[in-house]
């Protein structure tokens, strides 16, 4: 019941997301005419630079899961980190769930440890998104004003939330420091609950390794950067001029589309770029028609960057032996 619960939300968001993009398109054909003449050297490219996103993000997980265990395999982490992507285009998206379950029976470490890891990471791709954001704020908003009302509000509105999300996460970071420097608390913990939580909060003791902690800020920058060119690469193989600092604010505002929890992010990742494209970026789309030209854009760059991605994935989910319901049935486990 609760997974028909969860599917349906998927689905009614969905519909949602895709009646708004459809009611914002004026002309569908000239949308998929824009979507198939993108230059085949810049796609390339882009896809080039997804894969090196995805090796960047397996050798980050592996960083932060060394307290647990050192010297896991790269290749492990690299198949489940492209596992995670497919398992999550069907609801609940629980693809973080299942690969780290997979990974700690290869390598036979504490479930609850390693997807304690994979939180942590989201973590800081949250946190670095944010940073990153906020330094386009400080110096390059301006170059690229809102063209348009919703803009102005869209603005305020990202800005609004960025600054209460960032609040957010550092308390949680405080709080999180106190739970793993101090340890009276865990003596008044019942032992059962002690024995799930402990394991747990291995996954975080990267927290207190400096070159640990360090490694894994520079590889979360150097992962959001990476996914900045990937968007950049996309753009220019639709328009002929298109800035790099521009794709940074279309980096940070297709998260929230992703984040919409519709199978794989689709719908949202191109409703929030065609959104910052008609309304930040105009200048370099066509004056006759730029909702379906970003249209095109949109759903190229979505087409390119994950239908690779979910091919690979679904190769190595089925080396592994796995089916989309073994894994939904993987997911589902309490990792104990």
């Amino acid at each position: 019941m609760k997974r028909l619960f969860q599917l349906g939300i998927s689905l009614a968001l969905s519909v949602l997301v895709g009646y708004l993009i459809y009611r914002g398109v004026p002309d569908w054909g000239r949308a998929w005419r824009v979507m198939i003449q993108g230059r085949p050297q810049f796609l390339l490219a882009g896809f080039a630079f997804v894969m090196l996103h995805m090796v960047l993000r397996a050798v980050r997980w592996g960083v932060l899961l060394s307290p647990v265990k050192r010297g896991i395999s790269l290749k492990n982490l690299f198949s489940l980190t492209l596992i995670k992507y497919t398992v999550n285009i069907i609801p609940p998206r629980a693809g973080e769930v299942a690969a780290s379950l997979l990974l700690a029976g290869k390598e036979r470490v504490s479930a609850a440890s390693v997807i304690a890891g994979s939180l942590l990471e989201r973590i800081l791709d949250m946190m670095t998104v944010v940073v990153i954001f906020g330094f386009y704020m400080a110096f390059f908003s301006h170059w690229y004003a809102p063209s348009s009302e919703r803009g102005q509000t869209i603005m305020l509105a990202i800005q609004s939330y960025s600054l209460k999300g960032f609040i957010v996460l550092c308390l949680g970071f405080v709080v999180l420091a106190f739970l793993l420097r101090s340890n009276q608390w865990q003596n008044r913990l019942p032992g059962r609950l002690r024995n799930i939580l402990l394991p747990f909060l291995d996954g975080f003791r990267g927290l207190q390794q400096g070159g640990v902690l360090f490694q894994a800020v520079v590889l979360s920058i150097a992962i959001w950067l990476v996914i900045t060119v990937q968007l950049w690469c996309f753009m220019h193989a639709y328009l002929d001029e298109f800035p790099f600092v521009g794709s940074l604010f279309l980096m940070a505002i297709t998260v929230v589309g992703v984040a919409i929890p519709t199978p794989g992010g689709a719908g949202g990742f191109q409703f929030f770029m065609d959104l910052a494209l008609v309304n930040f970026f105009a200048r370099y789309l066509s004056t006759a028609d730029p909702q379906s030209q970003a249209a095109g854009i949109s759903n190229g760059s979505y087409l390119v960057s994950m239908i690779p991605v979910i091919l690979i994935g679904l190769f190595f989910l089925n080396r592994e032996g796995l089916s989309f319901g073994s894994v939904s049935r993987l997911a589902a486990q309490k990792p104990l």
